[in-house]
């Protein structure tokens, strides 16, 4: 994403750490979440979490399936949120709105990364 000139010019109003919590399903014993460090276009630092460790201001939770949906492209992760598959859990839905450009460029870095899904 530090690479990615498109999303370094669009959040570069963006200065907030964001986690994503993925919920658990059928089968799954508990819920993971990804921390990043956003500031103004540079993500400063990520970690892998438990739920109740991530201390960012800006929370997002949803299951695997929405999550999926989302970095698969088949789903728009600000739509996602306004229909509930994705619920924003802490901080306002105002600031996402926003800063929807920088929501939907650092999806497409995400969406870069190779990923085996369970």
């Amino acid at each position: 994403m530090n690479r990615d000139a498109d999303y370094r010019d669009v959040a570069k109003g963006w200065s907030n750490p964001v986690a994503l919590v993925v919920q658990p399903e059928a089968g799954a014993t508990h819920a993971v979440a990804v921390q990043v460090d956003l500031i103004a276009g540079t993500c400063v630092s990520a970690a892998a979490l438990t739920p109740d460790e991530v201390s960012a201001p800006f929370v997002l939770s949803g299951d695997l399936a929405a999550w999926r949906d989302i970095l698969n492209g088949r789903s728009d992760p600000i739509m996602a949120v306004v229909r509930g598959k994705v619920k924003l859990t802490r901080g306002s839905l105002t600031t996402l709105m926003l800063h929807a450009k920088a929501a939907r460029a650092l999806l497409a870095c995400a969406q870069a990364v190779e990923t085996c899904w369970p």
